[in-house]
């Protein structure tokens, strides 16, 4: 598996759809700002800090810009071993489809932390360009344990669809759009059990975020709906990993390959 991490992390130094994960964490602090400078008079009297700034960019992170990154990337490693036609070659090596998978996610799980911690630096020097208050060791400690909590979380919802779509030839852009969607549905949802098992609610809730305050839940969610929410996703990434299988084309160029092999070592 190691040997299969590697390689994958490897391959992100050509994905350049990764430039856009980048520059979407980049902007979200940045939009985060200029919109509550725009709309929000309380900018006026200086009460927004930086424990606004953090909750706005989790809040961000989460509904739009990680879904979208992310499905984009960890697809883009699936998708890219059809359209390369490298699945073939893949295959002849004593590394089964199943694990290869589990490979890429791993690599966009241990990414979404990297843009968690990314986020955070951001975020510190967007509200320190900006001159905000209430910042200290405390806040960037607690709010920076949430920022890449969050991140996490979201890495997690974000597997069912990386899987469907990274498998479905050219089809993870489209993917990331309909994750996208999904998150943004976050809003709709203000009391009962959506509220706290939707998965994206879920990831919001499993990291101690203010529902209340920023989609208008009417109620406080249940941590315990929030973590069956969860476990719905994870069943739901097993279940599409045991069927998930190789193109034909790919396990026909393996089997191809074997017999050339076979022939070669019988002359």
């Amino acid at each position: 598996m190691w040997s299969i991490l590697k390689g994958e992390w490897h391959k992100l130094r050509r994905c350049q759809i990764l430039l856009v994960g980048i520059m979407a964490l980049t902007l979200c602090p940045v939009a985060q700002y200029g919109v509550q400078l725009l709309i929000n008079p309380e900018l006026q009297d200086q009460s927004f800090d930086f424990l606004k700034l953090f909750a706005n960019v989790i809040w961000g992170n989460t509904q739009i810009f990680l879904p979208i990154s992310l499905v984009m990337i960890g697809g883009w490693l699936i998708d890219r071993e059809n359209t390369n036609d490298t699945m073939k070659n893949l295959l002849t090596v004593p590394v089964s489809y199943l694990k290869l998978l589990v490979g890429k996610l791993i690599i966009t799980v241990f990414l979404s932390l990297l843009f968690g911690i990314y986020s955070v630096v951001i975020t510190v020097l967007t509200g320190s360009i900006a001159g905000l208050d209430g910042l200290s060791a405390a806040v960037l400690l607690r709010q920076g344990v949430q920022v890449i909590v969050a991140a996490f979380n979201t890495s997690l919802v974000c597997m069912p669809m990386i899987l469907i779509f990274g498998q479905m030839r050219g089809a993870y852009l489209g993917g990331s759009l309909l994750t996208f969607f999904l998150g943004y549905c976050i809003l709709f949802f203000k009391r009962g059990f959506l509220l706290s098992a939707y998965p994206f609610s879920a990831a919001l809730v499993l990291a101690g975020f203010d529902m209340r305050a920023y989609n208008g839940a009417m109620q406080d969610p249940s941590v315990l709906l929030a973590l069956a929410g969860m476990a719905a996703v994870l069943v739901l990434t097993v279940a599409i990993l045991l069927l998930s299988h190789p193109s034909k084309k790919a396990v026909n160029s393996k089997k191809k390959k074997a017999k050339k092999g076979r022939g070669r070592h019988h002359t």
